[in-house]
Formats: structure tokens, sequence, C-alpha cells
């Protein structure tokens, strides 16, 4: 693989998916309507979402040596995504968690494995960033993560952070002097409520504007999204779906192609948020955190179809 376009830093898993009838009781006993099992893992999913749509990538992450660490790799090398720097690592189990889907809505039980599987600062390797466009992260290693946007901000690489609540429950004092250099910050509504401690997204997003963040756009599931700058606040509403069937990785598809519209096809926000909503739309509609999310003509298709005064 050449030039490498948008480096993600940060997890890779396996999801054990069961669909079940309704969220059990304690004690409860159900039987599961399915059952499979998909890669996944926040930063990896994006790097999936960016490299459908055509974009050159590559993953900075560790793997278990096992058989799951081989499942993953693999499924990287399919989708084109580079594994230079992901890396197997001896005495180490691959994450895997378990998710459960009822009507479409997840509820997700993650691995401990995610934190101590990981990468040595000393494994991240400059000149592998030096000429990317961008590096997305996710905070959830943070010596890793402090060192690679040391390293970007060195290279002039934009910065795109994704704050979910789990990360955000570190608080701002540890957070602050990773967020501080972001470009973008890209959390979900009850992360950018928790960094912030404010009641709601509107006031979350004007408090990290006011920090000295460029760019904050809040991800509010199926109330689409808040573009928050200097200037201006306002919402761009999601795609309605009818046929929800699960909202695992939407945040992720988001992401994704948010980073391609905006930092390679240099579009401007509104637009890029209405591909990234699109592309959030078309993966809830099918099983799997990946499963769903579409490659460049199946979302302009969708866009043409449900955009008129934008031209895709």
């Amino acid at each position: 693989m050449g030039k490498i376009d948008i480096i993600g830093l940060g997890e890779v898993v396996v999801d054990w998916v069961a669909e079940i009838p309704h969220f059990p009781k304690p004690d409860e006993k159900i039987d599961a309507i399915s059952e499979n099992y998909f890669s996944g893992g926040v930063t990896a999913n994006f790097l999936v979402a960016t490299a459908r749509l055509g974009v050159s990538c590559g993953f900075i992450g560790a793997v278990g040596n096992d058989s799951y660490g081989d499942f993953l790799i693999q499924d990287f090398k399919k989708e084109n995504i580079d594994t230079k720097l992901t890396l197997k690592k001896k005495g180490q189990k691959s994450p895997v968690n378990f998710i459960f889907v009822v009507k479409g809505e997840k509820t997700i039980i993650q691995s401990p494995y995610m934190k101590t599987t990981k990468l040595d600062p000393s494994d991240i390797e400059g000149g592998y960033l030096s000429e990317a466009r961008l590096i997305h992260t996710t905070l959830i290693h943070p010596d890793l993560s402090e060192k690679a946007i040391e390293l970007a901000k060195q290279y002039d690489v934009n910065i795109s952070i994704d704050l979910e609540s789990q990360i955000a429950q570190r608080g701002w004092s540890k957070l602050k002097n990773m967020i501080l250099k972001a470009d973008v910050l890209i959390p979900n509504k009850e992360g950018a409520k928790m960094i912030t401690k404010c009641k709601t997204s509107e006031e979350a997003a004007r408090n990290l504007i006011n920090k000295g963040i460029p760019l904050i756009i809040i991800t509010l599931g199926n109330k689409g999204a808040l573009i928050t700058t200097e200037e201006s606040q306002y919402r761009i509403p999601a795609y309605h779906i009818d046929n929800i069937i699960d909202t695992t990785g939407a945040g992720d598809a988001f992401n994704g192609a948010f980073s391609v519209a905006y930092w390679i096809k240099n579009w401007n926000i509104e637009k890029s948020v209405k591909y990234a909503n699109a592309a959030a739309a078309l993966k809830i509609q099918k099983l799997g955190a990946r499963t769903g999310m579409p490659n460049e003509s199946e979302l302009l298709q969708f866009l043409k179809q449900n955009e008129k005064e934008l031209c895709f």
C-alpha cells in the first residue's frame, strides 16, 4: 500500500452478537433469535467505513497472539486496511465483546482486554504518520494517544477525536491535553455532557468551543447531529429509517464518512454531515457493526433519493 490518508489509533475486537426478544431480568433465561460473530471495535469499524468509501487507511493497534487475532487481521486485509502497525502481542488475548440487540437497540459488554492488549508507545512510528491527512482516535489508551497526537502535530496531520461516555468518565483534567489539540471533536451526546458536566448537548458543545476546539459535532442517534463552531450552532436531522435492525457501529459509520467527506473530499460541514448521516442510515439496516456500511455508489444512490437541495 502506498500513501495512507487516514490512520486510526485504538481498538479492534471480536463482536459476539445475539438478537434477543427483550433484555432479560436478573436470573431470567431467554432464547436468542440469532447468534453471530463479527469483527468490531470503534476505531476498526471507523476504518472499514472509510476504506469502503475508497480512501486508503491503516490501523495502529494490537491484537492477541491467538486465533481471534488472526481473524481480526485477516478481516482488515479483506477491507484493504493497512496492518503494518497492527501487531500481535505475545501472552495477550484478543478482546471479545458481547452485544445484545433488541428491536435494533443494543447493549454492549466490553472486554477487559480492550485496555490491556495494546501497543507500547515505542511501537508507534513517526514516519507512518507523517504523510497522512488525518489521525482518528478514541483516546482509549492515553499513553499511546498522547504520543500519536504529538507526532500528528509535529507533522501537521489533522486530528479527529471520537469521545464516548466510558472514556469521558476519566474526566477533563486527564483528557484535556489531548482533546484541546483536536481539529474536530465528535463525541456522542452522553460523552459530551459527561466531559463538560453540562445538562444539554447544546450547552456541552458551546462549552467545548469556548475551550478552543474549532469544530464540535455531537452525534444524537436518531435525532441526527449537532454542529457547533465559534460562529454558529445548528442540527442536521437523521434520515428516517423504518427497518432498523442494529444500531451497533452507526456512530463509526458516521465518523468514517464524515472524515472522508470533510478531510479528503474537502466538502463543507453541512454536506459532510449529511453524507455521514446517510452512511449511518444505511448501516443500521443490517446486523453487525460493519455489515451495512456502504460503498461509495450505495451511499451516493441513497443521497440522490433523499436529498433534493444538495448536489451529490
